[in-house]
């Protein structure tokens, strides 16, 4: 007998181990007694079957995932942000905390009251954590909450910070790292996770200092393969080592320096001809395209210092819109791209020409 017996096949079983002198046809008492045991066998040999397959993280997901992380590590699901930044305001009068102001998509919370004489700066907080939170300058234009106090609103700069929860994929390539990369006493390994703790990070290579021989120089990036943001790079700064002098206020032993810095970046330039289905918009096409590459190359930053050529191609290629695709080049060549061990692909430009529309 095994778990992927149907119940006919399980009934079928009880009534061969019986005797030849009762009776086994179906409707009899017998053969009606063995199909109730044979309903009730199977479902509990499916909660088996459930129950060992959570054996396998690979299964597991959400809170499940979570419980069985902490278990076996210290690793935890790394939570949302919630972006946050200023506004300034024009116009004369008191503009107090919880007025909600958006860009259009997004609401912002004002977090402290702000009189306002003439104009005034005032700190604000996505209302909703995560990505969708961050938005460029001048964005932010729009008072939901009514007040006659205000003439007009802007961000003279970006709001940031908002980051997503960590979702379960990176949840257990965490935990995976961990098992291959044992860390212990400082050593490169430890400097990689501590610096993958932190929200909004996705990779991170350490290496010795040439210079200075008790330092280390940690190179990250963001949770999207992207370059960080400077809250990000000082978050990670101020975990493990904040005052960058190997004083031990961080995680770091003490007496080792580590100073966090930003990827650097492989600049990517992408063309080619490309021939339309007619199904989509061709700016949708083109966007759906840059999506794309951007997931693959957020998937190789930091793990490969090659980017494929032909898994570029194929990626675009599939791509909703898309019908086919001449004389595609990256960098200008037919050709894998390498980078330096600390640097990241970063697309500068796709240039997409439109064949037949």
């Amino acid at each position: 007998m095994n778990y992927n017996d149907e119940i006919n096949d399980i009934q079928q079983d009880l009534l061969d181990q019986m005797p030849e002198t009762y009776s086994k046809q179906k409707g009899n008492w017998l053969w009606e007694m063995f199909k109730s045991f044979a309903i009730k066998i199977y479902e509990l040999l499916q909660l088996l079957l459930e129950t060992s397959n959570k054996l396998n993280v690979e299964n597991l997901q959400g809170d499940e995932l979570d419980a069985y992380v902490k278990q076996w590590t210290d690793l935890t699901r790394k939570t949302a942000a919630r972006a946050s930044g200023y506004i300034d305001i024009t116009g004369n009068g008191m503009i107090y905390s919880g007025t909600i102001v958006s860009n259009g998509t997004a609401e912002y919370e004002i977090v402290a009251d702000v009189e306002v004489n003439g104009s005034a700066r005032a700190p604000i907080v996505a209302v909703l954590p995560g990505e969708s939170g961050n938005t460029e300058a001048n964005t932010i234009i729009n008072i939901v909450t009514s007040n006659v106090n205000v003439d007009s609103i802007t961000n003279t700069e970006p709001i940031e910070g908002g980051v997503d929860e960590e979702t379960d994929e990176a949840l257990r390539n965490r935990y995976y790292l961990r098992l291959q990369m044992p860390a212990t006493s400082g050593n490169r390994a430890h400097y990689i996770l501590w610096a993958l703790e932190c929200k909004g990070v996705g990779g991170a290579k350490a290496a010795r200092d040439g210079v200075i021989p008790n330092k280390v120089n940690l190179y990250i990036c963001g949770d999207n393969g992207n370059k960080a943001d400077d809250d990000t790079v000082r978050l990670v700064q101020d975990h493990i080592d904040p005052n960058v002098n190997g004083d031990g206020s961080g995680v770091a032993p003490v007496g080792a320096i580590c100073q966090v810095y930003n990827a650097l970046t492989k600049i990517i330039d992408i063309k080619g001809n490309i021939e339309l289905d007619n199904t989509l918009d061709v700016e949708i096409v083109k966007e759906n395209i840059k999506t794309e590459l951007y997931k693959y190359m957020a998937q190789i930053n930091f793990k490969y210092n090659e980017i494929s050529y032909a898994r570029m191609l194929h990626i675009a290629l599939i791509c909703d819109g898309v019908k086919d695709i001449t004389d595609f080049t990256i960098n200008g060549g037919y050709e894998n791209v390498s980078c330096e061990e600390m640097e990241i692909f970063t697309i500068n430009s796709l240039d997409m020409e439109v064949l037949h529309e």
